[in-house]
């Protein structure tokens, strides 16, 4: 009878390290795309060219308008789909030019300075929402801070990964 006990602790030790061991994403590509639309009446649309199969999915507004660049500015989300969103979560967080994970500034962003094919300066503002979603902000000033349209994709990213 102990043995049957024994083996059966053991099993339900063995299932429960199974199942905890790979974190599933807290946030699905229906979540999030009801819940951003609830709050900010766009479409998010999935961007099949900054997408990664297996890794994460893209998402940004479609046909960048001028008057939805006023309102949003340049961005892309990324829903994380991998089964180590920690380590995927991570490198979209981390400098792209050195792979390094910084300290994060105030407000949680990740900064990282970058040129645009042009020569222009910019810098981008990098944010992760929830478990597994990850905000890339460029500023459209060329300063290192952020606006009104990082403020309102904030609140809808905040409310979304709820």
């Amino acid at each position: 009878m102990r043995r049957v006990v024994v083996i059966v602790a053991l099993l339900a030790l063995g299932s429960l390290l199974t199942t905890t061991s790979v974190a599933a994403p807290s946030t699905t590509a229906t979540q999030l795309t009801k819940r951003f639309r609830t709050a900010t009446g766009e479409k998010l649309v999935v961007s099949k060219t900054m997408s990664y199969a297996g890794h994460y999915k893209a998402y940004d507004l479609g046909v960048a308008t001028s008057a939805k660049k006023a309102r949003w500015g340049a961005f892309t989300i990324f829903l994380v789909t991998a089964p180590d969103v920690d380590a995927e979560v991570t490198d979209l967080l981390a400098d792209t030019h050195t792979g390094v994970l910084g300290k994060p500034a105030a407000g949680k962003v990740y900064w990282e300075a970058g040129v645009s094919i042009y020569g222009d300066q910019f810098w981008q503002a990098k944010r992760r929402y929830g478990q597994n979603v990850v905000l890339k902000w460029t500023s459209t000033s060329g300063a290192k801070k952020t606006d009104a349209t990082w403020k309102r994709l904030h609140t809808a990213l905040t409310a979304a990964t709820k």
